[in-house]
């Protein structure tokens, strides 16, 4: 009786009994580690450029004099200040940790580089809480404190308002990381 003729093994690899390895399989392999060659080679940045990963709670004033049962609109102006670099990408998150507080609505910044309105997660806006993030990476961008997103809220009832922020990424044009602080303050509509 004959052997069956194996298509795995090569020539000389029939003789050993060794399976052949696709050619596919050796490439997929090269790549996955210049991948991984690429992620440990690239520089860790200093910690002191890193925006704050830290949440802040900041407290606004609300509205003054309305029934519990009363909604009124208002805003929340958002501002990055990028000290003495210029700002090309940003990416925060806003949530009410008070309740009455539903998000309507978002539109971009003073600055013509975030003018338009910005990116954001509209699922989390659902839940009194929002993702937003922009970039531009043309020549002309904000430098310093600057207003780079306007927030429209519906709060329902009077008194102080509460928002965690949280900045996640800031960035220059090049991608690195620069410090960077978020602000808001509170515009009656």
């Amino acid at each position: 009786m004959m052997a069956a003729k194996s298509d795995n093994l090569s020539p000389d690899s029939r003789r050993r009994g060794i399976p052949r390895v696709p050619v596919s399989w050796i490439v997929l392999i090269a790549f996955d580690l210049c991948i991984v060659a690429l992620v440990c080679a690239q520089d860790q940045p200093d910690s002191k450029q890193q925006p704050s990963d830290e949440a802040q709670v900041i407290e606004l004033a609300g509205p003054v004099g309305i029934d519990d049962s009363d909604s009124q609109f208002e805003a929340i102006d958002v501002y990055v200040d990028s000290g003495t670099n210029p700002l090309a990408a940003y990416q925060f998150e806003l949530a009410s940790t008070t309740p009455g507080v539903k998000i309507v609505g978002i539109e971009g910044g003073e600055h013509a580089a975030y003018s338009d309105a910005p990116y954001y997660d509209s699922r989390a806006m659902r839940n009194n809480r929002v993702i937003i993030a922009a970039f531009n990476t043309g020549k002309d961008l904000p430098v310093g404190r600057s207003r780079v997103a306007r927030i429209h809220v519906e709060i329902q009832g009077s008194g102080a308002r509460s928002y965690r922020t949280r900045l996640s990424v800031s960035a220059t044009v090049e991608g690195r990381r620069i410090p960077a602080r978020v602000s808001l303050a509170r515009i009656v509509i």
